[in-house]
């Protein structure tokens, strides 16, 4: 089964000018457009798999800060929902965790705040 490409067919889904605003999504096509060079992880002459690499990079976390949190969860939502690697499928459920950790920090961590 051929996996889809994630620019033109997971990204550009998530990433719209409904989701993000302008300035904020040129920036992100363009820091896509990019990694896609860099990391030759498109469908169309290189290798899907090559998205690992992308996912776990300081280039992605790029382009986490351009978007913002929640529609950088919902891109990685998207990417788990369009692939069937679970290498693919493992890496993004442990960003989400580690999205949803910094996002919400726990009793402990807000009560020793509180207690500053």
């Amino acid at each position: 089964m051929t996996q889809p490409d994630f620019l033109r067919q997971v990204a550009s889904k998530v990433l719209t000018p409904t989701t993000v605003e302008s300035k904020r999504l040129d920036e992100a096509r363009r820091l896509l457009a990019k990694a896609e060079i860099k990391y030759k992880f498109s469908s169309y002459g290189g290798d899907y798999r090559r998205l690992l690499d992308y996912l776990l990079s300081p280039d992605f976390i790029e382009l986490l800060l351009v978007i913002g949190v929640d529609v950088a969860k919902k891109l990685l939502q998207s990417t788990e929902e369009s692939y069937d690697d679970e290498k693919i499928k493992e890496c993004v459920k442990k960003l989400l965790s580690e999205i949803d950790g910094y996002e919400t920090p726990s009793e402990e961590t807000t009560s020793r705040m509180l207690t500053f």
